[in-house]
């Protein structure tokens, strides 16, 4: 039991490393690309439903704490992915967010890793910190899930934009070309 305990830890760890990595990726990029919009969540929402599961079947927790954290946490990103704009320039898109607000996603990432870590502690140092180690799994069930509803509905934003892109018969259309370059004038000075 101790040895299957320390690879789930082992696992949730490294989930949760992904997830802290690509979203620090996510947030110094300018444009979005579908893979990276959706990765960061799928691994942070990963290493919080092995806490989850840690919770219920090792500590005995209720389950249904971990469905209500998972729905408000959906409901939530879902909101915040619905208020975001997504602009179109000629090659990508780019989510229009300050960089204040770039660092959200970033910081939830953190505390999904932080509860990770209070876990992985908390088995092996303290086990009488059971409700501590219980707030840190809803903590990061709430935010792996509003990074996971935000990345859906961004998704399905871009999917929209594309879709009437390709309805429309093609991209928008393309800048007129540069004008060509002037002939040198017998005014001007040699480059020399």
């Amino acid at each position: 039991m101790i040895a299957k305990l320390t690879l789930l830890h082992i696992v949730l760890a490294i989930l949760a490393c992904g997830s802290l990595y690509l979203a620090w990726r996510e947030v110094q990029r300018r444009y979005i690309s579908q893979w990276r919009l959706l990765a960061p969540p799928a691994l942070g929402l990963g290493a919080a439903l092995g806490l989850a599961l840690i919770q219920i079947v090792l500590a005995r927790q209720p389950g249904w704490t971990f469905l209500l954290a998972l729905a408000a946490g959906l409901l939530a990103g879902g909101l915040r992915g619905a208020l975001m704009r997504v602009e179109h320039d000629f090659y990508r898109p780019m989510v229009a967010v300050s960089r204040r607000a770039r660092f959200v996603l970033l910081w939830v990432a953190v505390t999904v890793a932080a509860a990770v870590a209070v876990e992985i502690v908390g088995a092996r140092a303290a086990p009488e910190l059971m409700v501590v180690r219980h707030v840190a799994a809803l903590l990061a069930m709430v935010g792996a899930a509003a990074m996971q509803g935000r990345a859906i509905v961004l998704a399905i934003q871009l999917n929209r934009h594309y879709a009437d892109i390709h309805r429309s018969g093609g991209a928008s259309p393309a800048p007129p070309p540069p004008p060509p370059p002037r002939p040198p004038s017998s005014r001007e000075p040699p480059p020399w």
